[in-house]
């Protein structure tokens, strides 16, 4: 009888702290981007994307829901002449066709990328934010 009543509450006691560790392994949207963006930058960055171009990080912006790029230029593309209308039209573009993006998309997030100089340290090249109206169009 003891055998069957231990039984019976080690059955009870595990179906509750199951339910309590499932309920706590569930994150957010925002909570995953945060991590997921943390994890990138500490597992890949920096990452030389291009001879001139290098992903120094990326980061979750929670008050504007924004996952936001950090790069550094080099070589001839370290000018502000690099910056052209064209270029949002690209990283629109970029956002539009990643899949990687599909879920923050439908969850209408934004998107920012901004370019520093190497040569003249803290000098922003490229500044720009995608929008739900940007890649939903």
């Amino acid at each position: 009888m003891y055998r069957k009543t231990n039984h019976l509450m080690k059955k009870f006691l595990f179906i509750p702290l199951c339910a309590l560790v499932l309920t706590a392994c569930h994150e957010s949207l925002e909570e995953k981007a945060a991590r997921e963006a943390e994890e990138f930058t500490r597992k890949n960055c920096p990452m030389k994307i291009s001879e001139y171009i290098v992903n120094d990080s990326m980061a979750y912006e929670k008050d504007t829901r924004t996952i936001h790029y950090y790069y550094t230029m080099k070589g001839r593309a370290d000018t502000t002449a690099i910056y052209t209308p064209k270029i949002k039209e690209e990283l629109i573009k970029g956002v539009k066709d990643a899949m990687s993006l599909k879920t923050y998309k439908e969850h209408d997030f934004n998107f920012a990328y901004t370019y520093f100089s190497t040569k003249n340290k803290g000098q922003v090249l490229i500044d720009v934010k995608v929008t739900p109206k940007d890649y939903k169009n």
